[in-house]
């Protein structure tokens, strides 16, 4: 089962600011899209990323993983990507944080990454950069328009 990283990044790939996206709510195409790229998958992702998000996302497996004990409603707790990769039973999609994400390079096939055209201050959360394995697979860019305040590129990563 093909495995996949989705993520949201600034031009200096930063994905976390205080425990937020560093672009706020401002970019409700980005959101679309990665509801579009996870409905009815398996998505993975670390505690510090369920507890930003809050609560389990619908229609979508959630496992965790962490090494804390986590009783929240709609989500499995597992030790390790190891455990969640085994127990999924959509396809995964690892969906962050950035230790997760760098765990998951190793291991997955293709990367569906938002670009955000801007660089954010406050930055506490990198995706990991990607080294000569992966290339650019697809790119479709977009202009900030009344609705999304920034400009952003859709771009898929295959490894190669």
């Amino acid at each position: 089962m093909e495995k996949c990283i989705v993520v949201a990044y600034d031009r200096n790939r930063g994905i976390g600011a205080r425990g937020d996206l560093p672009w706020g709510r401002a970019l409700p195409a980005d959101l679309k899209h990665f509801r579009a790229l996870t409905i009815g998958k398996s998505v993975i992702m670390g505690r510090a990323t369920f507890e930003s998000i809050g609560q389990a996302l619908p229609q979508r497996e959630n496992i965790v993983v962490t090494h804390r004990t986590l009783d929240a409603a709609g989500i499995t707790a597992v030790d390790s990507l190891a455990r969640a990769y085994r127990i999924a039973q959509h396809q995964p999609c690892v969906i962050g944080g950035a230790s997760i994400y760098e765990q998951a390079l190793a291991d997955c096939d293709v990367i569906y990454a938002t670009e955000v055209d801007h660089s954010f201050t406050g930055i506490d959360r990198y995706f990991p950069p990607l080294d000569d394995s992966w290339y650019e697979y697809e790119r479709q860019s977009f202009p900030a328009d009344d609705a999304n305040r920034y400009a952003y590129s859709f771009v898929t990563y295959k490894r190669a």
